[in-house]
């Protein structure tokens, strides 16, 4: 039996006035952002990856040396995936470059290097959902499809006041369709889309909604109740998994000595100094030796280093140390943190950044 299309959820005011409303508030406060305006489906892509879980600001110099480095879908396509990541270092949620990296090759072998014009087909490649689609399908090439992110379920629940329905988004999709539609959005969708993204990212703020300023607050049905600052309704947070790890730090000048990490769950391909599980520094340096025939004097201790990735929280003990005589492995090498030849943890990248590490570090390890 064919499952049944979810019922929209009905507005508190026509749909006209909600859609007017919005525009002339984008019109108005929009933000100037370096791919707003772009018609280039390749830069609307990329940004829209990188602002995934990721705010906006964040997201500005990343995007603005990515693109220094791949100007074209041809030139990401052409890049090795090493040269990528050291792009995307630090912005985290690696999935998304490698995806995206993935993603660029098939669109230039099998779409002529232009993303596809079709959501079937733009759904088909790796990384792309039905929002990413839909946003790049939109603000590229303006036609109206539907999207829905954070911003815009945050907003839209407090708006029609959808407190205690388990999995509204079938319902806000079907509703999202109908408001993309309409006559005076469909030939503005692009305008549209962003301005309900733009909103829900200004003014129907996640903490304190600023209600004062917002346009449509007469028929905001969570405002008339007193729920505005509670819905949505928070979820269960995950506890971050403990992990314990030695680092041996081996300074040359500037320079650290690496090695490539080829081992999961998690920095897979990326440069680190060698790391080993455990908190206790006894017989760090024969383990080392053991692992991977590297002959370390260990120094000294220095201040654990905690860091986050997804649910894994690393606290990482950082061990001074000397490298004594004997060759290094083939693949080893010397980097500065601070350069983006190599892709490099946030952590590692720590090192080399005092404000990052807040003066945990002495001075000769965080210049």
């Amino acid at each position: 039996m064919a499952r049944k299309a979810a019922e929209p959820l009905p507005l508190p005011l026509p749909a006209g006035r909600f859609v007017r409303t919005l525009l002339d508030w984008y019109r108005r406060h929009r933000r100037e952002m370096p791919w707003r305006g772009e018609a280039d489906s390749y830069r609307v892509w990329l940004s829209e990856v990188m602002l995934q879980q990721t705010r906006v600001e964040a997201v500005r110099p990343y995007y603005e040396r990515f693109i220094g480095r791949f100007p074209t879908v041809e030139a990401l396509a052409e890049a090795e995936e090493s040269d990528v990541l050291a792009q995307w270092a630090g912005l985290g949620y690696y999935s998304r470059a490698r995806n995206l990296h993935r993603a660029a090759r098939i669109v230039c072998e099998e779409f002529g290097g232009r993303f596809p014009e079709t959501m079937e087909e733009a759904r088909s490649l790796p990384g792309v959902g039905r929002y990413t689609a839909g946003a790049v399908l939109s603000i590229a090439y303006g036609q109206p499809q539907p999207v829905l992110d954070g911003n815009i379920r945050r907003f839209l629940t407090r708006f029609l006041c959808l407190d205690g329905e388990r999995s509204p988004d079938g319902r806000l999709w079907r509703l999202l369709e109908e408001l993309v539609a309409h006559p005076e959005a469909a030939p503005r969708a692009s305008d549209f889309n962003q301005a309900l993204m733009e909103f829900g990212s200004q003014v129907c703020v996640p903490r304190t909604p600023r209600c004062g300023e917002c346009p449509l607050s007469g028929s905001c049905r969570a405002l008339a109740a007193g729920l505005q600052a509670d819905l949505p309704r928070p979820k269960k947070v995950r506890e971050p998994v403990r992990l314990h790890f030695l680092v041996a730090l081996v300074r040359r000048g500037s320079e650290v000595l690496l090695r490539r990490n080829d081992e999961g769950p998690f920095l897979k391909g990326f440069w680190e100094p060698p790391r080993l599980e455990g908190d206790d520094p006894a017989g760090f340096a024969m383990r080392v030796r053991k692992r991977w025939g590297v002959r370390l004097e260990v120094a000294g201790e220095l201040p654990t280093l905690r860091h986050q990735i997804t649910h894994h929280q690393l606290e990482l003990k950082l061990l001074r140390c000397r490298l004594r005589e004997g060759a290094m492995p083939d693949g080893w090498q010397w980097a500065d943190p601070a350069e983006r030849r190599l892709p490099l943890p946030a952590y590692v990248r720590k090192l080399s950044d005092p404000d990052s590490v807040r003066g945990s570090l002495p001075s000769e390890f965080s210049r």
